[in-house]
């Protein structure tokens, strides 16, 4: 009997976890399936490996494990048996911590135990669309064809990742150096001035008077407004990793204006692209769906994904599925209907995940672009407040004197 670890889904939406003993994953599966509509994680445990230590742990890149597919499919494509062809990707890997995990999981491979299930009982943190791929490629026979897949999909999402980010950090770093910059302006620079104004016992606008007021509230809480900033971002954090904080966070980033509609696009391509390669592996449609929703960033789509499986299993068609749930753009319903009916859906949303993939692009660069010249309007609005609050009294009390 081996020992798996589930989490799943009950018919209110709750999630449950738990263990269940079995002789064999599909076993185990169906006893956790008898009592949930929906299973989110399903992962064979033993002795020490119970113990999960992912949270706040090592995370792999799409970089690295674009790289490791790239090099399994390379050396599988030569030949080596998979105990070995594992063992030279462990030495090869530059990630030192997955080149670890490898070394471990050759161990277990050389022992008899399958590659998929050795990945996931030794790092927890490794994206379920790679465990789930490889198992099918394990049951297909076809591991360095699904490398390979994996190793196109994950370097896709790196470069995809890599342009976000690139494009975040000129506006991220002029917020930065503007509020750097202000603090010390309140802090350090309008006491200053509010001194000597009150020696020289100028009579003061109200924008002074505010700013003064503002710094004076700065000085003497500083302290007090860093540790309430951090409790409250501490409490955000921890709220958002119970379902509630989850689930409202989700449809928030899918609210927000510009930014909503390109969270809404980045799932569609990211479904369309994770779907194509789980079909492209070998799984079945059910099966590919529930990867699929495990994958996705965004946890109410995710869980709205995962929610159509009882109806699959009931024999309709994911096109018609899809339309009922209404969670992704219409094109993607009606192309994974057209895919189904024409017998090539993995082509088919192969084709709409590098669409939505490009939108993306266009969408985010257009947003930062606009971004930009909004951020640099209200920093301008903030420069020129302070600089009126400073200059209008000494405006004053020259013209006073003259």
């Amino acid at each position: 009997m081996k020992t798996f670890r589930y989490e799943a889904q009950r018919k209110d939406g709750e999630v449950d976890h738990g263990i269940v003993e079995a002789n064999n994953r599909d076993e185990a599966m169906g006893k956790v399936r008898a009592d949930f509509p929906v299973v989110n994680l399903l992962v064979e445990t033993g002795g020490s490996r119970d113990i999960d230590l992912s949270f706040g742990g090592h995370r792999t890149t799409e970089k690295v494990l674009a790289l490791m597919c790239n090099q399994f499919a390379i050396i599988l494509k030569a030949g080596f048996p998979i105990v070995h062809t594992v063992e030279l990707v462990s030495d090869q890997v530059t990630d030192k911590a997955m080149g670890r995990t490898l070394k471990d999981v050759a161990g277990d491979v050389a022992a008899g135990y399958g590659l998929a299930d050795s990945l996931a009982n030794h790092d927890r943190s490794l994206p379920p669309t790679l465990i789930e791929t490889i198992r099918a490629g394990e049951s297909s026979g076809n591991l360095e064809g699904v490398f390979r897949q994996l190793a196109g999909y994950y370097d896709a999402k790196s470069k995809t990742h890599a342009k976000v980010i690139s494009a975040m950090i000129y506006p991220s770093f002029v917020v930065i150096v503007a509020i750097v910059v202000i603090i010390i302006i309140m802090v350090f620079a309008v006491p200053t001035f509010s001194s000597t104004f009150a020696k020289m016992g100028v009579d003061l606008p109200w924008i002074t008077k505010a700013m003064i007021a503002i710094s004076n509230f700065f000085v003497s809480y500083i302290l007090v407004i860093i540790i309430a900033i951090a409790a409250v971002a501490l409490g955000l954090r921890m709220w958002g990793h119970r379902e509630t904080g989850r689930m409202y966070y989700a449809k928030l980033a899918l609210r927000l204006p510009i930014f909503g509609h390109i969270s809404l696009m980045s799932a569609a391509s990211q479904y369309a692209s994770t779907m194509s390669v789980m079909l492209g592996a070998g799984l079945p449609v059910i099966e590919a769906v529930e990867v699929t929703g495990r994958s996705l960033s965004n946890h109410y789509l995710s869980t709205r994904l995962r929610g159509i499986i009882p109806d699959l299993e009931a024999g309709k068609r994911l096109g018609l599925c899809l339309e009922n749930v209404k969670m992704f753009p219409d094109l993607i319903n009606e192309m994974t209907a057209v895919g189904e009916e024409t017998g090539a859906l993995e082509t088919t949303l192969a084709t709409i995940a590098q669409y939505y993939g490009n939108e993306v692009n266009v969408a985010t660069t257009r947003a930062l672009s606009i971004m930009e010249p909004v951020i640099i309007l209200i920093l301008a609005v903030f420069v020129v407040g302070i600089l009126f609050s400073v200059y209008l009294p000494l405006f004053s009390m020259y013209g006073s004197v003259s």
